[in-house]
């Protein structure tokens, strides 16, 4: 995963902690490692670009317009299969630490030590590389 380009759009605080929402701009060919959200679900939204996801081991492109389920514990990755940088909005509910959990893997990236300890202390499990280019079987 290349450097993370993520901002918080809707804050957790100002929600109760039902949601938080961010934007992210995904570099070509890039996307996050295989994990799941123990106890979160994700709603993805292509504002622009063309993302493949893979949720539970079933591949997907999700273009432009589109958006993508996350249930609470799927194994899920994406990789922007576009030609240019994606732009995509996405929501975590119940809001949790997420705002923290990506703040830490965009700005202190170099001294995260064991990425499964990081994952794990923010209910997520960490279950594999990022997707490559080929999709699934």
């Amino acid at each position: 995963m290349a450097n993370l380009d993520i901002s918080c759009i809707i804050s957790g605080h100002d929600t109760d902690g039902a949601v938080s929402v961010f934007e992210e701009i995904v570099p070509i060919d890039d996307g996050p490692p295989l994990h799941a959200h123990r106890d979160q679900l994700e709603v993805f939204h292509v504002i622009d670009g063309a993302i493949r996801f893979r949720i539970n081991g079933v591949d997907s492109i999700v273009s432009t317009g589109d958006s993508a389920f996350v249930p609470k514990g799927a194994a899920h990755a994406f990789r922007n299969v576009g030609s240019a940088p994606a732009v995509i909005h996405f929501e975590m509910l119940p809001s949790g630490d997420s705002e923290e959990f990506f703040s830490i893997l965009a700005n202190e990236r170099d001294t995260i030590g064991d990425p499964v300890l990081l994952f794990d202390r923010f209910g997520t499990d960490l279950l594999g590389p990022p997707l490559d280019d080929k999709p699934a079987l």
